[in-house]
C-alpha cells in the first residue's frame, strides 16, 4: 500500500501511470519519462511509432476479412488523430493556447462520418460494416489518446480492442449458433416451392415467424426470401450450422445461409 501511494503522488507535469512509474524509479528511467511526457523529438517518434503498431495490427486483422476499411484506413486515422493531439500540445507549449477537447471532438466527428460511409445494407437484408465502423471510431480514440502522451489508456485500450475483434466473435458466435431463433436468406427454384419448404420446417417442430420475398433477384429466376425461423420448443436450441447443412440438401433450394 505505501509503494502504490508513493506511485500516486507524483509530479503533477506527470499524470500518465506508466510515465508516473518510471519516473519514481529515478535516473534514466525518470529522464525517459520527462522526453515522453513533453514535446521532443522521442516523444513524436514513439507516439507515432506506437500509433502505427497498434493501428496496423487491428488493421490487418480487418484486411485479412477482407473488410472495407483495411491496413491502410486504420493507420492513416490512427496516425491522424495522434497528429492532431501532438499540435494540440505543442500549440499549448509554444504559444500557450490551443483546446485538445475541441480537437479530439472534430476528430471523432470526422471518423463518425467516416465509419458511416462503411455501413452497407446488402440485397439479403444483412447489415454489415458496424464493426469496422466501430473499429476505425475505437482506433481514433487511441490515436487522441497516444497523441496527448496518455501512453497507459492507449495501451490498455488496444489490448481491449484487439480481444473484441479477435476472440469475442469467437464467443459470440458459440453463443448465437444456438439461440432459438435465427433469420436465413434461401434460394428456390420456383416461387411454388416456398409451400414445401414451409412443410419440412414444421417437421423439425420449428415455426416460420416472417417470410419476406426479395426483390432484388427478381430478374435472375430463382424466387429468394429472407425467412425467421423460431423453435416451438423454448428450452429447446436448435444447431444452426446442422440446421443450415439440411437444408442446403434439399433438391429445390439453390443457397441458404444464415444473416
Amino acid at each position: 500500500m505505501i509503494f502504490l501511494e508513493e506511485i500516486i503522488t507524483i509530479e503533477p507535469n506527470i499524470v500518465d501511470p506508466i510515465m508516473a512509474l518510471l519516473n519514481k524509479l529515478g535516473g534514466v528511467f525518470s529522464l525517459i519519462a520527462g522526453e515522453l511526457s513533453s514535446i521532443s523529438i522521442w516523444s513524436i517518434i514513439v507516439r507515432i511509432i506506437l500509433a502505427l503498431s497498434m493501428s496496423g495490427c487491428i488493421g490487418m486483422e480487418r484486411a485479412a476479412r477482407k473488410h472495407a476499411a483495411g491496413l491502410r484506413t486504420y493507420i492513416l486515422v490512427c496516425l491522424g488523430a495522434t497528429l492532431i493531439m501532438l499540435t494540440d500540445q505543442f500549440l499549448r507549449e509554444t504559444y500557450n493556447t490551443g483546446d485538445g477537447s475541441r480537437l479530439g471532438a472534430a476528430v471523432i466527428t470526422g471518423v463518425g462520418f467516416l465509419g458511416a460511409g462503411t455501413i452497407l445494407f446488402t440485397s439479403r437484408g444483412q447489415i454489415k460494416g458496424l464493426t469496422t465502423a466501430a473499429g476505425l471510431w475505437a482506433i481514433a480514440c487511441i490515436g487522441l489518446c497516444l497523441g496527448c502522451g496518455f501512453y497507459t489508456a492507449s495501451i490498455v485500450g488496444f489490448l481491449f480492442v484487439v480481444l473484441a475483434v479477435l476472440f469475442l466473435s469467437k464467443i459470440e458466435k458459440a453463443f448465437t449458433n444456438r439461440r432459438g431463433c435465427f433469420e436465413i436468406h434461401v434460394e428456390f427454384e420456383t416461387r411454388l416451392n416456398l409451400k414445401e419448404f414451409v412443410k419440412y420446417i414444421r417437421t423439425k417442430e420449428i415455426s416460420i415467424a416472417s417470410v419476406e420475398h426479395n426483390t432484388a433477384y427478381s430478374q435472375s429466376g430463382l424466387s429468394v426470401y429472407t425467412i425467421v425461423l423460431v423453435t416451438k420448443n423454448k428450452k429447446q436450441k436448435m444447431n444452426h450450422l446442422s440446421l443450415i447443412n439440411e437444408i442446403s440438401q434439399l433438391p429445390y433450394v439453390e443457397y441458404v445461409e444464415e444473416i
